[in-house]
């Protein structure tokens, strides 16, 4: 049953404690669930955290977080023709945007990769500004980053849809509330990583979002039907 799935995963976001345990047990339930079961579980979480049920918040988090490794699914979850963000970047061509490193010449992607993974802070500034979303990916494994760094980076206009749905899949950062709000936020989002993201932000950011007239229309709609419950 429906409710049965959205309590199981209640369970066991009361009991896992590390939030990357918590999202690699919800990823490796998946493959055993159909849509549908997925759907239902998600809107009785999505009421339950609406209601003020903490737990129910933090399985619906680890559940959108869990199904970022499939986007494919995860845009079908939200609407089966859901459309993809494009800000015009593509995250492969990224050679006009790469930022300048210093270094007098333009860098490899190896050796940008390579910046990302070591502890000096006086480089984040120009790694978080690289387009490339294996080198974001590297960067948020860095024990130094902080939220703040994050939150900056997700904030960024115009920025790379791949660059924030790898901040997303990372249970360290997606589950910050600083951090899910600046994903929100940002048009170039993916539509249904942003529609993962709205069942837990409060009222007054889902009228901000609703009223940005670069929201698209599909998490226009979402954000209605939030709040629409919210003050039922």
């Amino acid at each position: 049953m429906p409710s049965d799935l959205a309590e199981r995963l209640c369970l066991h976001a009361s009991t896992l404690v590390d939030p990357a345990t918590r999202v690699a047990l919800f990823r490796s339930m998946l493959d055993g669930l159909t849509d549908e079961e997925l759907r239902d579980a998600i809107d009785a979480l999505t009421l339950r955290s609406a209601a003020g049920e903490p737990r129910a918040r933090v399985a619906l988090l680890s559940l959108q977080v869990a199904l970022s490794a499939s986007p494919d699914r995860q845009r079908r979850l939200v609407d089966g023709s859901a459309p993809t963000s494009d800000d015009g970047t593509d995250p492969a061509d990224d050679n006009a945007r790469v930022p300048d490193y210093g270094r007098g010449r333009p860098l490899t992607l190896g050796e940008r990769k390579s910046l990302a993974r070591k502890p000096d802070r006086r480089m984040f500034d120009r790694v978080l500004r690289d387009p490339h979303p294996d080198v974001i990916a590297l960067l948020l494994q860095n024990p130094r980053l902080t939220e703040p760094d994050v939150v900056r980076l997700c904030s960024r206009r115009p920025n790379v849809p791949e660059v924030l749905a790898r901040v997303f899949g990372s249970p360290r950062w997606s589950l910050r509330p600083a951090v899910r709000r600046a994903l929100a936020m940002n048009p170039a989002s993916p539509p249904a990583l942003t529609a993962a993201v709205l069942p837990l932000l409060g009222a007054d950011d889902l009228r901000a979002l609703r009223d940005d007239e670069r929201t698209p229309l599909l998490v226009v709609r979402r954000c209605e039907e939030l709040l629409a419950a919210l003050e039922a």
